[in-house]
């Protein structure tokens, strides 16, 4: 009889440690899991990209570069980026399809409104104009920088133009460029979701 007093004292002492104290809970220091808020990160996130169509006697140029990024820090974002060129090339007898597309990775800092510092590393895939453009396709690597101007298109977006610079320079390079085969001028549009 006294064993089984003394497992009916502690199972009911066991019992009352278990419980617990409502101001402890209420003091507690750990943290807990906080929740997303998907309309606060919408407001982080902008999509736009560049675009160039040229339409001449002979010849047609359609490039689309659509990219997307995220605000880190209210000066800094950073995006992923695709591309896709066309060039055609009509003669008496013949038409020629020159197609190019690829990607990339970008990191944009906005030291104020109106600036904007870029680099950019992209990763095409392009005739090869050094051999046979006809046969032959190459992967054309491109690290860029450059600087360019920003303005507000209302509220939630903006328009830029940037003049980069390539630091590899490969002569399959697709893109098109000004005055120097290193030198490229973009000019983009973006629209904030948020």
């Amino acid at each position: 009889m006294k064993t089984l007093f003394l497992a009916l004292g502690l199972f009911l002492t066991f019992g009352v440690f278990g419980q617990y104290d409502i101001d402890d809970i209420k003091n507690d220091t750990t943290d807990t899991p906080s929740r997303i808020n998907w309309f606060e990160q919408k407001k982080k996130i902008y999509v736009g990209g560049e675009a160039n169509l040229s339409f001449r006697t002979g010849s047609s140029f359609i490039y689309l570069s659509p990219q997307i990024g995220y605000d880190i820090t209210p000066k800094f974002s950073a995006g992923l980026s695709t591309m896709y060129q066309l060039l055609r090339i009509r003669y008496v007898n013949a038409t020629f399809n020159y197609s190019s597309f690829g990607g990339g990775v970008f990191a944009r800092f906005r030291p104020i409104e109106q600036i904007v510092m870029q680099t950019e590393f992209d990763l095409y895939n392009t005739v090869d104009f050094e051999t046979d453009p006809t046969e032959n396709r190459v992967n054309v690597p491109a690290f860029m920088a450059g600087l360019g101007y920003a303005n507000g298109l209302g509220n939630r977006a903006h328009y830029q133009i940037m003049l980069m610079y390539d630091f590899i320079g490969n002569p399959n390079m697709p893109l098109s460029f000004l005055i120097h085969p290193q030198l490229h001028v973009k000019m983009g549009f973006y629209w904030y979701l948020g």
